[in-house]
């Protein structure tokens, strides 16, 4: 993929430019010599002896077609290690990869990787290579990478690749599972939800989705932060949950009396057609607003130019002419997606320019700029912004531009600090490669990657505050907000 300086005339346009590359797969042209297949040794002189030998053995047609399997497995296992190591050094935006003595890497690597037992192990083993780095957005994927994932396709009754019919396919069921207190936890079920049909409620702490255990893969690419951890952990629940519309999906669960249940949940159909972007779920663009007297609360749950941007601006404008006094932005569970979209969000909540931060490239760097839009007259009044472990990336960007500049005070708890923007590339085999191209620093230089948006007021949430059916992070910033209007 060839990243030259953009040609677009202002800095929305460069940046919307370049992550819109991010959504494509571009061919990497990748050549491997095979692997000569081994010499055949020479065949042992008969041994003297009275006895008639038996003959010698031969290689029956099976054993010949398996090594010839395995001579192109190992071969296409080359290839895949040997282009994907190759772009980390040649495309990633740190020419010294953090001082990570790439060539040793491969030294390390390439041997285990090679010698790999499965598909699946050679991945984790191709990942652990690229985990040495400690940066998010930086992963290989191939088919057979993820068991798991496999084994659920299967279990689903279809291939979640045949894109086409999964866009108009994919449901699930209406509830949200997090790590509360170190156990998943239900922290929302959606109202008329399958899950609601079913009595589930916040603070139900589930054991088993489809009959299978949550828990972290016990042997991550590279360890894991606790807020990666808990972003794991709620990340695997979805994918459990989602499957074609009208499927079930079994949930074991203690209620809030720690009484064992277990419930058949349907899939239910989305509200608005899903998409998939990069290596995200597929998700059902919405943009919500309600009222809580005279604050306005708008929730999006993914960075998308198309439909989102349209959507948002729609919604401030609904809230400017109700007359709300105040806005919250809640941007819990967010991952994020087109990082350029933060920058016309920023542009509806301010009356001068605005820097956001920069975005370090290779060989330039790119300053996000929000400035009022003619046409879009902004949002005033106070803002705040909800956060959680589920915020990352473009979401990242947001809530620290406008807590930086005071623009918005950040309610919940830290975010995932995961805010590289990456593009994927496909490589030998069907595999795919994401990989960073760019650092980002805010306004005052705080590096958000591995560290994540702060909170101005941390919320920690617990199971006996979810039994009670109210929402702690929102509660908490409506008192921020009534009380800096009230200033």
């Amino acid at each position: 993929m060839n990243l030259k300086r953009p040609v677009a005339e202002n800095a929305f346009e460069k940046l919307r430019a370049l992550c819109a590359v991010a959504a494509l797969l571009t061919a990497a042209a990748c050549a491997t010599t095979p692997a000569a297949p081994p010499a055949n040794p020479e065949p042992a002189a008969p041994a003297p002896s009275d006895h008639v030998q038996p003959p010698p053995f031969q290689a029956t047609p099976d054993a010949g077609n398996r090594q010839k399997a395995d001579d192109a497995r190992t071969a296409n296992h080359r290839a895949i290690f040997d282009a994907a190591w190759r772009l980390v050094r040649d495309k990633h935006y740190d020419k010294t990869l953090g001082g990570v003595d790439w060539e040793a890497q491969r030294k390390k690597y390439q041997p285990l990787a090679l010698a790999a037992p499965s598909e699946a192990s050679f991945y984790r083993t191709v990942n652990q290579m690229i985990g040495e780095l400690g940066q998010s957005h930086m992963m290989i994927r191939g088919p057979g990478s993820d068991d798991d994932e496999e084994e659920e396709r299967s279990a689903a009754g279809g291939d979640a690749a045949a894109f086409q019919q999964a866009i108009t396919g994919i449901g699930d069921p209406g509830l949200t599972v997090r790590m509360i207190e170190n156990r998943p936890t239900i922290t929302a079920i959606r109202p008329g939800s399958s899950a609601e049909r079913q009595g589930l409620l916040p603070g139900f702490i589930v054991t088993h989705i489809g009959g299978r255990d949550i828990r972290v893969p016990a042997e991550p690419p590279r360890p894991l932060r606790p807020v990666e951890e808990r972003f794991a952990l709620r990340r695997l629940a979805q994918q459990r949950l989602t499957g074609p519309v009208g499927s079930k999906v079994t949930i074991t669960f203690l209620d809030n009396d720690d009484r064992a249940g277990e419930a058949m949940l349907v899939r239910d159909p989305p509200r608005t057609p899903p998409v998939r972007f990069g290596h995200v779920s597929f998700l059902s663009p919405e943009v919500r607003v309600h009222q809580l007297r005279d604050v306005a609360v708008l929730s999006f749950n993914i960075f998308l130019l198309e439909p989102v941007m349209a959507e948002i601006k729609k919604a401030i404008a609904g809230i400017r002419a109700r007359g709300s006094r105040a806005l919250i932005i809640d941007l819990r569970g967010n991952p994020g997606g087109h990082g350029s979209m933060s920058i016309p969000v920023a542009a509806l909540l301010v009356e001068e320019p605005l820097t956001l931060g920069t975005l370090h490239f290779r060989d330039f760097n790119n300053v996000l700029s929000a400035r009022p839009q003619a046409g879009s007259p902004p949002f005033t009044g106070p803002v705040a912004i909800l956060t959680d472990e589920g915020t990352a990336s473009a979401s990242e960007i947001l809530a620290a531009g406008l807590q930086e500049a005071k623009r918005a005070v950040v309610v919940g708890d830290a975010t995932l600090g995961a805010v590289l923007p990456s593009v994927v590339e496909s490589l030998p085999g069907g595999a795919v490669l994401q990989y960073v191209v760019a650092d980002f620093k805010t306004p005052k230089g705080v590096v958000l990657e591995g560290r994540g948006v702060q909170p101005d007021r941390r919320v920690i949430e617990t199971r006996a505050g979810l039994k009670t059916g109210r929402d702690p992070v929102l509660d908490a910033a409506l008192v921020a907000v009534r009380a800096s209007r009230a200033k």
